[in-house]
């Protein structure tokens, strides 16, 4: 395995990081890209860490974040908050308790000391891009071993990274760079069409991407202005052949129907990128009905995780909700795996 050297800083940085599957193997299909997106935002929201930019292939994948070393200095209630974020309300096998276990912890004066090695212990995985993709690999490593009944490591090798200048002109090159990796490799013609990159999730409505694509353009008055500079800017980059002269480009029609628009999606394109529910959900409904399923009162044995997610509605018209992701069929207790 090669060693690659590895650039830190003790202020808060930005950094491009890579990671490929063992043996560049495309064992990351479309349900295992979905879950690794997710997995990066319960690993950044307990990290401390801003997920700026990514994008999942079937052999590895990208990541534009910034990293605070201040994201250790926090109190309980917040320390607790990105416990949950990242194990929900089941038990951290590296500390042997839960959410409550902790909350119960903290809250007790007698175990101070222990509470402080606790918080020490948590403290050291946050605010540092290593301890962060330690935390996203091992942890998505555990769940597809879960889930495709199989063991050892997934990953490759260590992660590189590239320092970047925390700036807005860099970080929406390097994120432009990101966006267009399934373009380049010919799978899309317009990254706004690979749901699986940071760019179409902000489309989708991701808040904490859109502000951070809203980063990219400071100039820009609000999240819709900057994407849509943002779409100028990377269709125009990716229309440009790669240096080496390989991988595929976007479109010359394609990069000039965005600039004839100045940037800005038609109504029916936006809704589209929101709506992959209505082929793709398992719960589609009004609130009401999506709650009644996730009750059980419609003899559906499922049990929500979170809340139903609003799904944009034309004008006029009711709006909906879908339960997606945060469903899981309710099983025996016992026959669930144990999560670290």
């Amino acid at each position: 395995m090669s060693y690659h050297l590895r650039i830190k800083s003790s202020h808060r940085a930005a950094f491009h990081c890579v990671c490929r599957v063992t043996r560049q193997l495309g064992l990351l299909g479309e349900p295992e890209r979905d879950a690794l997106a997710a997995a990066m935002r319960r690993a950044a929201a307990f990290s401390g860490v801003e997920l700026l930019a990514y994008c999942v292939l079937s052999n590895h994948f990208h990541l534009l974040v910034r990293v605070d070393p201040q994201a250790r200095e926090c109190g309980d209630e917040e320390l607790l908050k990105r416990f949950r974020a990242l194990y929900g309300e089941e038990r951290a096998q590296c500390l042997g308790m839960d959410a409550k276990d902790l909350e119960t912890l903290f809250a007790d004066p007698a175990r101070a000391e222990t509470a402080e090695k606790v918080r020490a212990k948590l403290f050291a995985r946050m605010g540092d891009v290593s301890a962060f993709m330690q935390t996203l690999k091992q942890r998505y490593t555990k769940w597809f071993n879960r889930t495709h009944s199989g063991d050892g490591t997934l990953w490759s090798e260590r992660f590189r990274s590239v320092l970047v200048q925390d700036a807005s002109g860099p970080l929406r090159t390097v994120a432009a760079y990101i966006d267009l990796n399934a373009v380049r490799a010919g799978m899309v013609d317009d990254p706004k069409a690979y749901r699986w990159c940071g760019y179409a999730a902000a489309l989708a409505g991701d808040e904490e991407l859109r502000r951070a694509y809203g980063g990219f353009f400071p100039q820009a008055k609000e999240a819709a202005e900057a994407l849509a500079d943002y779409r100028i800017y990377v269709l125009g980059k990716g229309r440009l052949p790669k240096r080496d002269g390989t991988g595929a480009r976007v479109p010359d029609h394609v990069a000039a129907e965005a600039r004839e628009r100045g940037g800005r999606l038609p109504a029916h394109e936006l809704l589209l990128r929101k709506t992959r529910q209505f082929s793709e959900g398992l719960v589609l409904g009004t609130k009401a009905f999506v709650e009644a399923v996730l009750r059980g009162d419609e003899g559906l044995r499922y049990r929500r995780k979170r809340a139903p997610k609003p799904v944009p509605s034309p004008a006029g018209e009711e709006a909906l909700a879908c339960a997606r992701q945060w469903l899981r069929a309710k099983e025996p207790a016992k026959s669930r795996g144990k999560r670290s």
